[in-house]
């Protein structure tokens, strides 16, 4: 398997999967020192910032078959999300419904670290 934080991408997961951190993260506007997120960030720490998109495309995640092609299909649904609207209309988005299932879905594929 090639070097992928494998934390990093269940950390991104995790927040695509469940609606109460979203509406936590995605809904805070930092006070007080609270964390916050957005549907934005979270899509490009799991692709970008983790190298998982380059490696997808090149075939060369060292996933197993099932985990590739859902990755894929989660990247097919966060495009149908409307993220056009702010926070809380993209958490709303009905698209959101399968990210969150698709996300669910890897986060029980992916191995947990050690």
């Amino acid at each position: 398997m090639n070097n992928i934080n494998i934390s990093e991408i269940r950390k991104c997961l995790n927040e695509l999967s469940d609606i109460k951190l979203q509406r936590r993260l995605w809904l805070s506007d930092g006070a007080d020192g609270v964390d916050v997120s957005s549907f934005a960030e979270a899509v490009e720490q799991l692709f970008t910032d983790t190298g998982l998109a380059g490696l997808l495309q090149d075939g060369a995640t060292g996933f197993e078959d099932e985990t590739d092609a859902a990755f894929s299909a989660l990247q097919l649904a966060l495009r149908r999300v409307d993220a056009r609207g702010g926070p809380a209309r993209t958490i709303d988005d009905p698209a959101m419904t399968e990210v969150r299932a698709i996300a669910k879905y890897l986060l029980k594929l992916l191995p947990n670290p050690a």
